[in-house]
C-alpha cells in the first residue's frame, strides 16, 4: 500500500521556549493529517483503524514521538522512569527512552547528561543542599552531536540549543530542579523523591549501538535511527513496516511531493522502493528488528529473542540430545517469532570458514550424533533467514566486546572454564579465524609439582583443558568445584594452570583485557591468585599499563552468564548486515 502521510505539528509554548511535536499520536499532542485520504484525521485514529497502512499487527499505541525542541532558556533538570517504575507508579503508563540530535547550538553550548554522585545518599544530600555545580555533569555540545538518553539518566537541554528528539511514545518526566522559575504565580512542581527513586546511581553513559551500519545513529529495542545526507538523489528499498522521515535541513521531493526542512512524514509499510531527490539531510526512524540467538552448548541449547542493543526479551532452554530431537525444538521456537536473522554460538569444533564446503557444520565432535551435522544450513532452510555461526567462546567474546566490559577494546581474550576450556579472541576488533577457530583449551601447560592426575582429555593428557577444567578438578580431588571452595590447595593449583594459559594468550595476541567466564570462574577467590601468578610467570618481561593495572586486566565476565547468548544475538545482527537476502 503506497501512502505518504504528512502531519501538522503540534506546537507547545513553554516557559523555556517551544516544542514542535512533528509526529505524535500521544493524547498530549495528537497530530492531524494534512492531505491525502486521511486528511483531517488525528494520527491516533489512523493508527488504530488502519494498521495495514503501517505494516504492523501489534496492539498498543503508536510507538514514537518525534519533536523539535527550540530551547531559548534551559529546560529543567529531569529524569525519566523505566517501564516497570512507570507502570507501577503512573497508572500503567510506559517509561521513556529518547535520543537527541543537535540541530543547532551556541559555539560554546553545553548540555547536562549524568551526575557525579556515587551513592543514593550522596545524591540526596547534594540535591537537598542545592549543590548543582558539584552534582551535575555538564558537557560541551556542538551541531551534529547525537546522544541516547536511557531511563534513569539525569539530563537537561541548555539554553540556545535546538534538537530533534526521537523517543518512545511517553510523556512522563520527573523534574529534579527547575531554577526556581515561576509560572502563574508559583514554582513549577518538582518530583525529587521519584527522581531519586529512578535515577541511575552511579551514572553510566548510554551506548549508541550502530553495528557498523553506515549512517546508523542508534539501534535499540524501541527504535532504529539513521541520518542520511542526500545530494542529488537517494534510493530507498521497500520495507514491510512504516518509516518516519524527518527533514533536518535543505529541500527536495518524493513522488512529486515537495519536502523541506522541519517537515516529518510517514512512509507506509509496503510502500515499495522509492527515491528522494534534492539536497537535504534526513533522519529516518524505523521500528527495530528482532533477532534470534542460539547458544548451542554441549549440555543445553538456549534459544533467545533480542534486539541489536543486547536486550533479551525471551528465552527458552532444553537439554542437548541428538539432532533429531534438538533441531525440531529449535525450529519450533523460532519459526513464528518474525526474526530477521539468527546468530549461533556453537560447541565445537565447528567450521567457521565461509569459503568452506562444510561451512556451518559441526565437525569431529565428541558428541557422535552431531559429527559433520550441517546445523547452519538446516536452520537456514527451515527458518528462511540469514544465519551467522561461530563458536560459543567467540560468541561470548563478541558479547563482552559489544555490550560488556570490553567495549571499544580492539584486542580481547575471553576464556571460559567449565566442563571444558575454550577461548574467544579478537585482534584489531575482529574475531580470530584462520583455517579454523582457536582451540585454546588444548594448548600444553606444565604440570604443577606433585600433580599426578592423569588428565581429562583423551587427546592431550597435559593440555590446559585436561588439567584445569571442571571435570579435571572433580577427577583430581573427588569433589566438584562448588564443594571445594574452602580448600586453598585446590585453588592454588588451579590458579597456576590458568595463569599458564593466560601467559600464552598475553604473549601471542597481546590482549588489552582478558575476561574469564564459565562455571569454575564463579569461584571468585581465584581472581587475585591468577593475577598474582600471571605476573610472577611473566617475570617482568613485559611491562605495560594494562599489566600494571592487573585488577582491571584480568576480570570476571561482566554480563553475568548472558555473554554467550547476547553474543549469539549479535552474530544475528552481523548476519543481517552481511547478508544479500531481501529485507524481511
Amino acid at each position: 500500500m503506497r501512502e505518504l502521510i504528512f502531519l501538522e505539528p503540534v506546537v507547545k509554548k513553554l516557559i523555556w521556549g517551544k516544542e514542535y511535536w512533528t509526529v505524535s499520536a500521544h493524547e498530549n499532542g495528537d497530530c492531524l493529517v494534512k492531505g491525502g485520504r486521511f486528511d483531517g484525521m488525528h494520527l491516533s485514529e489512523v493508527w488504530s483503524s488502519n494498521k495495514e497502512v503501517f505494516g504492523v499487527e501489534t496492539e498498543g499505541d503508536f510507538p514514537f514521538i518525534v519533536k523539535v525542541i527550540d530551547a531559548r532558556d534551559s529546560l529543567s533538570i529531569q529524569v525519566h522512569p523505566d517501564n516497570d517504575y512507570a507502570f507501577e507508579n503512573e497508572n500503567g503508563a510506559s517509561g521513556k527512552t529518547e535520543c537527541w540530535y543537535v540541530m543547532d547550538c551556541d559555539r560554546d553550548g553545553s548540555i547536562i547528561i549524568g551526575h557525579n554522585a556515587r551513592t543514593r545518599e550522596e545524591a540526596e544530600s547534594m540535591v537537598n543542599k542545592g549543590q548543582w555545580d558539584d552534582f551535575l555533569r555538564e558537557i560541551p555540545v556542538k551541531k551534529g552531536d547525537f546522544f541516547q538518553i536511557i531511563p534513569g539518566t539525569v539530563h537537561a537541554i541548555k539554553q540556545d540549543t535546538m534538537i530533534m528528539e526521537i523517543q518512545k511514545s511517553s510523556d512522563i518526566t520527573y523534574r529534579l530542579h527547575d531554577y526556581d522559575r515561576i509560572v502563574d504565580g508559583s514554582k513549577r512542581e518538582l518530583h525529587v523523591d521519584k527522581s531519586l527513586d529512578v535515577m541511575m546511581i552511579p551514572h553510566r553513559d548510554a551506548n549508541c549501538y550502530t553495528n557498523g551500519i553506515p549512517g546508523r545513529l542508534v539501534s535499540c529495542r524501541y527504535y532504529e535511527v539513521d541520518k542520511i545526507e542526500i545530494s542529488g538523489s537517494k534510493d530507498f528499498e521497500k520495507s514491510d513496516t512504516f518509516m518516519i522521515i524527518s527533514v533536518l535541513d535543505g529541500e527536495g521531493g518524493i513522488d512529486g511531493r515537495k519536502i523541506k526542512a522541519g517537515e516529518s512524514f510517514i512512509v507506509s509499510g509496503g510502500y515499495g522502493d522509492f527515491t528522494i531527490f534534492g539536497r537535504l539531510t534526513v533522519m529516518v526512524t524505523r521500528l527495530p528488528k528482532l533477532y534470534g540467538g542460539l547458544e548451542a552448548g554441549g549440555t543445553r541449547m538456549v534459544c533467545a529473542l533480542g534486539y541489536a542493543d543486547g536486550t533479551i526479551i525471551d528465552r527458552q532452554s532444553f537439554a542437548t540430545t541428538t539432532p533429531d530431537d534438538s533441531i525440531p525444538k529449535i525450529i519450533d521456537y523460532f519459526k513464528d517469532k518474525e526474526i530477521c536473522a539468527l546468530g549461533i554460538g556453537s560447541f565445537g569444533p565447528v567450521d567457521v570458514n565461509p569459503d568452506s564446503e562444510t561451512y556451518g557444520s559441526i565437525l569431529e565432535s565428541p558428541k557422535l550424533s552431531w559429527q559433520n551435522y550441517p546445523i547452519k544450513t538446516v536452520l537456514e532452510n527451515a527458518l528462511s533467514v540469514p544465519i551467522k555461526i561461530d563458536t560459543r567462546a567467540n560468541g561470548a567474546c563478541l558479547g563482552e566486546m559489544t555490550f560488556g566490559c570490553a567495549r571499544n577494546i580492539d584486542n580481547v581474550g575471553y576464556v571460559t572454564i567449565g566442563n571444558g576450556i575454550g577461548a574467544g579472541m579478537a585482534v584489531n576488533g575482529q574475531l580470530v579465524h584462520g583455517m579454523g577457530h582457536p582451540e585454546f583449551g588444548h594448548i600444553l601447560v606444565s604440570r604443577v609439582p606433585d600433580d599426578d592426575y592423569k588428565g581429562s582429555c583423551p587427546f592431550h593428557p597435559s593440555c590446559f583443558e585436561s588439567l584445569a577444567s571442571g571435570p579435571a578438578i572433580e577427577g583430581r580431588w573427588g569433589k566438584s568445584a562448588e564443594e571445594l571452595t574452602d580448600r586453598q590447595e585446590v585453588w592454588d593449583m588451579e590458579a597456576d594452570y590458568i595463569a599458564q594459559g593466560l601467559m600464552v594468550m598475553v604473549l601471542t595476541i597481546a590482549p588489552r583485557k582478558i575476561i574469564l567466564g564459565g562455571g569454575v570462574m564463579h569461584q571468585l577467590q581465584l581472581f587475585p591468585l591468577i593475577r598474582q601468578k600471571l605476573l610472577e610467570k611473566l617475570a617482568g618481561y613485559i611491562r605495560t599499563k594494562e599489566l600494571k593495572n592487573i585488577d582491571e586486566f584480568v576480570v570476571p565476565a561482566s554480563l553475568g552468564d548472558d555473554q554467550s547468548i547476547m553474543g549469539a544475538v549479535q552474530l544475528g545482527v552481523l548476519a543481517r548486515i552481511e547478508s544479500k537476502w531481501p529485507e524481511k
